[in-house]
């Protein structure tokens, strides 16, 4: 039970992170240095992920505590603000660093590592231009490249080019999974919880809320419990956290912590969790007569990832009564998707901004919406009005975002209809 940014971020000026941060110092500006290092340019592949993680902590340790940011461009090379103060901490994490990496022909014959072009400082005091244009021509050579690979038809080389300019955090480790787990153990879970409403919008009506979707926000999680790690990064101890997540919300959600989910809602819930002790005391818990008015949400990762065990739990939880929806479709994998043969109740659509270009590109899409079924089908993650237009001219009438709960916000509450057949 998760929720998790995912959609791709343009590689424009106004959307660099970098730029951002700049401007969030501006009033300090004189107090910060950057460190430019050209991890890029390694050449020993053996166990970079593991060295890489070892580089962002030895930097994370300092700036945790005098502040400044970790930042990985495009073209995997890193980017470390850092207050001046901490200038003698991190000239000893470059000595660190040439043992970290010791055996990379780039770094095996010098102490220097200036010198061979690995690292590079900026006093922002006085080199702040000239470190604006180190990471627009950045910028500018990674979109040179992609587009010289896509006229060649060939991949680029090692340049991730939809890779968006991100933060860097430390991995998540059994460790911290540990201390994570402990502390929701003994903290009030109901602040974790966030809601999202699933709406009915046809043309220009107001929205119409059918049910809400029950979720712990990952990104909000991280920021209250470890603003430093990145707990998605390994995917085996995620789905391990997803799995702790899912079995605390069923137990405040069938406490009834607030008194106000009685039905209408949905769960974002892993599969493994509907076939858990924990799910069934969930469902001795709740009224048998709110069963047929909750939504268990699956990712479409986890069901082709273990399909007869998908089966397995969709046919226990709706022969309980509950209502299954399809979540994580992208627009492209749409037609790929029979929802008869799944035997799911809904189909929730990712929301992009190329969703047009794929309707227009592919003259079938029209017949993929008819075999899901209009009314099925949930439009989420909608951010814009243009959103809803194009949904509604598909005969989609099921939204979900943070417009439409703005919408819904910004209007008096209305009928909650049932999701009951």
């Amino acid at each position: 039970m998760f929720k998790r940014g995912t959609e791709p971020v343009k590689i424009i000026k106004k959307d660099i992170l970098i730029w951002d941060y700049l401007k969030k110092i501006e009033k300090d500006i004189n107090s910060y240095k950057v460190l430019y290092l050209w991890t890029s340019k390694l050449q020993n592949q053996s166990m970079r992920s593991v060295r890489r993680q070892a580089l962002i902590e030895t930097f994370e340790n300092i700036i945790s505590k005098k502040g400044g940011e970790i930042f990985s461009l495009p073209t995997e090379n890193i980017v470390v603000f850092f207050n001046k103060s901490a200038n003698e901490e991190i000239l000893a994490s470059l000595i660190k660093i040439r043992f970290i990496f010791h055996d990379d022909p780039l770094l095996k014959d010098s102490f220097d590592l200036e010198k061979i072009g690995f690292a590079k400082s900026y006093d922002l005091s006085t080199d702040l231009s000239l470190f604006r244009k180190k990471i627009e021509e950045d910028m500018q050579e990674t979109s040179f490249n992609k587009e010289t690979a896509e006229q060649n038809k060939q991949p680029a080389g090692n340049v991730f080019f939809r890779a968006p300019v991100r933060k860097l955090r430390r991995e998540l480790t059994p460790a911290i999974l540990a201390k994570v787990k402990k502390n929701l153990a003994i903290t009030d879970f109901s602040s974790y919880i966030r809601r999202q409403a699933i709406c009915a919008i046809i043309g220009n009506s107001q929205p119409q809320m059918i049910f809400e979707e029950v979720y712990v926000s990952i990104p909000d999680l991280r920021e209250m419990l470890l603003p430093d790690v990145d707990l998605t990064a390994n995917p085996w101890l995620f789905l391990s956290l997803s799995e702790t997540l899912d079995k605390r919300t069923l137990e405040t959600i069938s406490r009834h912590d607030d008194g106000s989910l009685t039905g209408n809602f949905s769960i974002n819930i892993n599969i493994s969790t509907i076939l858990s002790d924990e799910f069934l005391e969930f469902d001795d818990n709740i009224n048998p007569s709110m069963r047929s008015s909750i939504v268990l949400e699956l990712q479409l990762v986890d069901i082709f990832s273990d399909i007869k065990t998908f089966f397995l739990a969709k046919t226990f939880a709706q022969s309980r009564g509950y209502k299954i929806c399809v979540d994580g479709i992208t627009v492209d994998k749409l037609k790929y998707i029979n929802r008869e043969q799944l035997n799911a109740d809904f189909l929730k659509i990712i929301w992009h901004p190329s969703f047009l270009d794929v309707i227009n590109e592919d003259k079938h899409f029209t017949d993929y919406v008819n075999k899901a079924e209009r009314s099925r089908m949930i439009l989420c993650r909608i951010d814009d009005p243009e959103a809803v237009k194009i949904g509604n001219s598909l005969g989609i009438n099921l939204y979900q975002g943070r417009h439409i709960q703005r919408m819904l916000n910004n209007q008096p509450r209305k009928t909650i209809f049932t999701i009951k057949k």
